[in-house]
């Protein structure tokens, strides 16, 4: 397991980032999909009720995760 942070940028301009822990056999897209849910018209993802723009996940170096 290792702790990353997933940054999130959302539709209302915010971004959040978020420290989440990977298993060995998660990527980030895995835990995306943990965290978001589709809106009613399965068009896009919400995170807390808002429009995720894009994401992606870093180390604490800095080095991005896939």
């Amino acid at each position: 397991m290792k702790v990353i942070l997933m940054i999130l940028h959302l539709a209302n301009g915010d971004v959040a980032k978020i420290p989440v822990t990977l298993l060995s056999t998660q990527t980030c897209n895995d835990k995306f999909i943990e965290m978001v849910k589709p809106n009613e018209t399965n068009t896009s993802m919400l995170f807390s009720g808002i429009e995720v723009w894009i994401y992606y996940c870093q180390r604490g170096t800095g080095a991005w995760v896939p």
